[in-house]
């Protein structure tokens, strides 16, 4: 069996997983994010969330893709990552949230949506 990570991409003639490898992750660690996301569990059971995260990790997926790891701690230290995390998040899924004062005091806080 091969795997796609492990096929030449004709182009660079890397496999593509040497090419995700060289790849950085260029959100750094303790760095606010927002992002969105949902998960079907089946049998009318779901949870679509909106939130803003912190990243306390970065990891890599099986073909080599950078991978942030996401947590309601700011400083999660040197502690051992745990079911506070939110793990598999790509950067094409974060936007980063400058902390101003406002972020800070909560004015520019996520809200339900009016109905």
């Amino acid at each position: 069996m091969r795997f796609v990570a492990d096929m030449t991409n004709p182009e660079t003639g890397k496999t593509y997983r040497e090419e995700n490898n060289s790849l950085q992750h260029r959100i750094p660690l303790n760095t606010l994010v927002e992002t969105q996301w949902d998960d079907w569990f089946g049998e009318g059971a779901c949870w679509k969330v909106h939130a803003r995260l912190w990243v306390v990790a970065h990891r890599r997926d099986c073909d080599g893709t950078p991978l942030y790891v996401l947590s309601r701690w700011a400083n999660f230290g040197q502690l051992e990552l745990s079911n506070d995390c939110f793990y598999g998040f790509e950067e094409e899924q974060l936007t980063v949230i400058e902390r101003t004062d406002s972020v800070r005091r909560g004015d520019d806080a996520l809200h339900w949506p009016d109905k």
